[in-house]
């Protein structure tokens, strides 16, 4: 029988503020009004402050003195720099296993790559929480808790910058299970070498991608772009 897991309203409160976030209903920069969103939720305001203050943990929102709460809004550079820590995290997981991907892992990577082929433009908001549950078993193979935590924070960044900079969901939707079914296919050769390298390639278009679509030049980044760590 399968487990029954129940969450609190507080939880159910983040995940519904963290939906509109990711639908774009709440969008960048966006002040959030705690008393609105009581109201939409028929609830108290405790429960609301409360998950906006996990949002901000996450990343999601970000909070201003005599302002408050508003939509986190990231530029290229902040994106840059959520790229490149998680791939170092990853890159990290992969030479802790010694690039011996578990069995299973793979397993659960490719279920992950049947969600990413049978997506459509009316399911875009899956894309990067899809993304996330693949590159989650990277890590997650390690069984290192705080390593885990620490890739964990950074998911809102891969969401975030995703779904705001994507000009043509029908061409990221087509390139997920390409790009990810090449990590799946590393993972099988146990070679960390190779592993590290696809990853970080992977990372490498990602950033590219961002630079193109929001029109910087490449002499115009004044960070490096180097993620073969």
């Amino acid at each position: 029988m399968a487990a029954i897991y129940f969450r609190t309203l507080r939880e159910n409160v983040v995940e519904a503020i963290r939906q509109k976030i990711i639908n774009q209903e709440l969008k960048p920069g966006e002040r959030i009004v705690e008393m609105d969103l009581a109201e939409e939720f028929r609830t108290s305001r405790g429960p609301v402050r409360e998950a906006l203050r996990q949002l901000e943990h996450e990343g999601f929102i970000e909070y201003t003195r005599n302002v408050g709460c508003t939509v986190k809004d990231l530029d290229l550079q902040e994106s840059f720099e959520v790229y490149l820590i998680r791939v170092s995290y990853e890159i990290l997981a992969v030479k802790y296993m010694s690039g011996k991907v578990p069995p299973e892992t793979i397993a659960n990577m490719e279920k992950v790559l049947k969600k990413m082929s049978g997506l459509d433009e009316d399911h875009y908001a899956n894309v990067y929480l899809y993304d996330n549950e693949f590159h989650s078993e990277i890590v997650k193979m390690t069984k290192l808790k705080h390593l885990y935590r620490l890739w964990s924070e950074l998911n809102y960044g891969n969401i975030v910058t995703g779904y705001n900079n994507a000009q043509d969901k029908g061409r990221v939707i087509r390139r997920q299970y390409v790009v990810h079914k090449e990590i799946v296919d590393a993972c099988r050769t146990g070679e960390t070498a190779k592993i590290c390298k696809v990853i970080s390639d992977h990372y490498m278009r990602t950033i590219t991608r961002l630079m193109k679509e929001q029109g910087v030049a490449e002499d115009e980044v004044p960070f490096s772009r180097d993620f073969l760590l």
